[in-house]
């Protein structure tokens, strides 16, 4: 089964918002059945709800985070990923460094949208004024690279 792990730092925010966008673009596909979708954070303790902002920016494009519980990311998560999609070049960084199994597994989601600023930048840095606009971008890079992300992670487990 296609394993694809969505990263950002404390598994609040964004990365619980691309998770929950892109299992609903599976089930809008009808492929959800045959997917893994999970997220998770560089640095989070275990079992934090999604941050009240993400619930709330989330429902405005009918996510719902309210059952969400971070996760913080560890060897055997990383290693059942076909396919590991980070907000941030850090993100990439930290764990290639940490975990270098994961090189070449690991894509910015801005960079596999082909968006000008490839960084989806944490709300959180700016007290989540920009919380709504970041859900939008993370929704609008999903949209951009769906197929291309079936297809990757498709390609990766035939291997």
């Amino acid at each position: 089964m296609p394993d694809i792990l969505f990263v950002c730092t404390a598994n609040q925010f964004r990365s619980p918002i691309a998770a929950a966008y892109f299992t609903r673009k599976l089930r809008e596909t009808g492929c959800a059945e045959g997917f893994s979708v999970s997220s998770a954070g560089t640095w989070t303790p275990e079992g934090l709800p999604a941050h009240q902002r993400a619930i709330e920016a989330g429902a405005k494009f009918n996510l719902d985070l309210k059952l969400h519980r971070t996760r913080e990311v560890n060897a055997d998560i990383l290693n059942k990923a076909n396919l590991i999609i980070v907000m941030q070049q850090g993100h990439r960084e930290a764990l290639e460094a940490e975990f270098p199994e994961t090189q070449g597994k690991v894509h910015l989601l801005g960079e596999l949208a082909q968006i000008t600023e490839i960084e989806i930048n944490d709300p959180a840095a700016e007290n989540f004024r920009n919380a709504e606009e970041t859900t939008r971008i993370i929704c609008l890079c999903i949209d951009r690279c769906f197929q291309d992300i079936v297809r990757k992670v498709s390609e990766a487990t035939s291997h």
